[in-house]
């Protein structure tokens, strides 16, 4: 009888032993926690690429050769999730939808003659700026006209007073050999535009684009054509000189007779 006893006290002890040492068993249904979620691992960019970016890096307003249609974003020096090897931007989409193109864009670069390319997601270059002056930049879209990127600061470094531009102007391919002359008068016209006076005996080109009205805007002199289907832009030059941008095909300046 006594041996029966200590056999069973025996069992118990080692019962309640083992149930110590592996805890409560879990209750049915209960979910396992999961493990944590390894964080994804920073996208770099090459260094050289991310010094030119940190230059170029600022507010900008991307806007048509003539001012009509503008979109105000912001180039960063930040890696961009999406695409690779690219940099991050700024821009508020629903003030920009009379850029179309602009909507598209998730991503910049600069390039080693100091281009700026805007990205789509995929990677596919939307536009491709070059620099031009005043610290803007210019791109020719095909089959959508030219755009500008101006750096507000720049902008406002290099504004032209209409007071600046009234008067005779003559238009040339070379300094030295003009072809037309334009009288920018003070006589107003519409949207806050001055009426443009043009001399007989014009280069048929320049008679044909029938200049009309002409403003400033930013560091540029802006002309229009009197159908207001098309629009001249001519930014000042270091000689004093008035040039045509983007200066593509044929040069024309502007000179003070």
């Amino acid at each position: 009888m006594r041996s029966l006893l200590l056999l069973m006290l025996m069992l118990l002890l080692g019962s309640a032993s083992s149930l110590a040492q592996t805890g409560p068993a879990p209750k049915p249904g209960a979910a396992s926690k999961p493990a944590p979620a390894a964080k994804p691992a920073a996208r770099t960019v090459d260094p050289a690429l991310k010094a030119r970016a940190e230059t170029i890096a600022g507010p900008f307003s991307l806007r048509n050769a003539d001012g009509t249609r503008s979109c105000d974003l912001t180039l960063k020096a930040d890696a961009a999730a999406q695409p690779p090897q690219a940099f991050a931007l700024l821009l508020d989409r629903s003030a920009c939808t009379s850029v179309p193109f602009a909507l598209q864009v998730e991503g910049w670069t600069p390039e080693v003659g100091g281009a700026i390319r805007l990205l789509s997601l995929q990677g596919r270059t939307l536009a491709e700026f070059t620099e031009a002056t005043g610290g803007s930049y210019e791109a020719l879209r095909e089959g959508d006209g030219v755009y500008f990127l101006v750096n507000p600061a720049s902008r406002d470094e290099t504004e032209v007073r209409p007071e600046e531009m009234i008067g005779d102007w003559d238009l040339a391919r070379a300094p030295g050999t003009p072809i037309c002359r334009w009288t920018l008068t003070d006589q107003r016209a519409t949207d806050g535009a001055y009426l443009v006076t043009v001399a007989p005996g014009c280069a048929p080109d320049i008679a044909q684009f029938a200049a009309a009205a002409w403003r400033t805007q930013g560091g540029n002199l802006l002309v229009a054509s009197s159908s207001g289907a098309m629009t001249l832009r001519f930014a000042r030059q270091e000689d004093g000189a008035w040039g045509k941008v983007p200066e593509r095909g044929r040069p024309l300046l502007l000179l003070r007779p």
